[in-house]
């Protein structure tokens, strides 16, 4: 599947609050069941085309190697007791900039730049704000619109998939069913017209 460069590999242990101490050691044949699932996560995500896109696939990837770090220094991650949330003026100028660029691939790079954070502390701050990933956060924007537009009744589904970010109909319907609980289809049908929303 790939590798994580040496140097990726120190810019995640640099963005650490608290980074493992102790010597690097090898981790073959080590039972690992945090780091088989993300990387089965990125495997399937890498096997279908990134369709979740760049956000998706950068917190799996940041993900893994915070694991990989604390496994190979054979330490337990640091898990704070309590993580301080995202200030409220960073978190709105995040959310504002996602919802401009709802249908973009947004990466996590972009969003921690509107807070002047590392990646690895946006990711935690913006979690202990909104109790979400800004992946699903993201997905949650998209879902609310592709909601709006098909009341309207006035695009296709494959035009609704675009305009909201999904990487096709199958990916829509999909995180819809899952979100709500009928199709998109089955949703439209189900709602009468508001042509003015």
């Amino acid at each position: 599947m790939g590798a994580l460069h040496p140097d990726f590999i120190v810019g995640i242990e640099e963005e650490l609050d608290k980074p493992p101490g102790g010597s690097l050691h090898q981790l073959y044949g080590a039972d690992a069941p945090d780091l088989r699932s993300l990387l089965r996560l990125l495997l399937k995500e890498s096997e279908t085309g990134g369709p979740c896109g760049t956000l998706y696939a950068e917190s799996l990837t940041a993900a893994l190697a915070t694991r990989l770090l604390y496994a190979a220094r054979s330490q337990k991650p640091h898990i704070s007791s309590r993580s301080s949330p995202l200030p409220a003026r960073a978190l709105r100028r995040v959310l504002e900039r996602m919802q401009a660029d709802v249908s973009a691939n947004l990466d996590l790079t972009t969003l921690a730049a509107e807070t002047g954070y590392s990646r690895a502390h946006f990711l935690r701050t913006f979690r202990a704000a909104t109790g979400q990933t800004p992946h699903r956060y993201l997905i949650e924007m998209r879902l609310e619109k592709a909601r709006a537009l098909l009341a309207s009744r006035a695009m296709p589904l494959i035009d609704i998939a675009a305009e909201c970010g999904f990487s096709s109909h199958a990916h829509l319907t999909s995180a819809f069913r899952s979100r709500f609980g009928v199709s998109p289809s089955a949703y439209r049908r189900e709602r009468p017209a508001r042509p003015f929303e």
